[in-house]
């Protein structure tokens, strides 16, 4: 796929030349969503280092965090329209939906958030992302973009027996890639 399509669409999966090497290589999205009572985070990406190659969902909520690995060939992901999905999980622009049962962390989760009002951050040649020119630079170690700032939410997400309702919610959404990380820590704000 050509460079520049892909630094105009920071969205779309960068990674696919290193799905068949052993090459340290990180690629995740970050969808944050927030109501009035409850933030709950879902962080799908692939990890692949030269001993291991897993995609994975970090799940993040006030309480805990959870890191659920599943095997690489789990990963799946979409150009047109842009989606990623690992195993029964669906990530998109316009849609999460979860279905996670882990019995070694005791975690049960499962839902839908409908994203409205999906506006991208805007963009120009000199500025194709957040990361500005620095975007071109083909050396760098980590590329990071905001792809939307916020969104209105639709949906329920039920966690372990508790229920989330996220209607009238907001939603962050971003991404993070790199050639030389293997592993990734977020920090979540509230």
């Amino acid at each position: 796929m050509n460079k520049l399509f892909l630094i105009k669409n920071p969205e779309l999966f960068q990674g696919e030349k290193y799905l068949n090497t052993n090459k340290n290589y990180f690629e995740g999205w970050y969808f944050k969503n927030t109501n009035k009572e409850n933030t709950i985070a879902f962080i799908p990406g692939i990890n692949i280092t030269e001993n291991d190659k897993k995609a994975f969902i970090q799940v993040i909520t006030d309480e805990m965090s959870y890191f659920i690995n599943y095997n690489i060939n789990d990963f799946k992901y979409n150009i047109t329209p842009f989606s990623i999905q690992i195993a029964q999980n669906f990530f998109s622009k316009e849609k999460v939906s979860i279905n996670i049962s882990d019995n070694t962390q005791n975690l049960e989760i499962n839902g839908e958030l409908i994203y409205l009002d999906n506006k991208n951050i805007k963009t120009n040649i000199l500025n194709p992302n957040i990361m500005g020119p620095f975007s071109y630079v083909p050396f760098m170690e980590c590329n990071h973009a905001i792809l939307n700032m916020q969104n209105s939410i639709k949906g329920m997400i039920n966690i372990n027996g508790q229920k989330m309702n996220f209607d009238n919610g907001i939603r962050l959404y971003r991404k993070r890639l790199g050639a030389f990380f293997s592993q990734i820590i977020y920090l979540v704000s509230r």
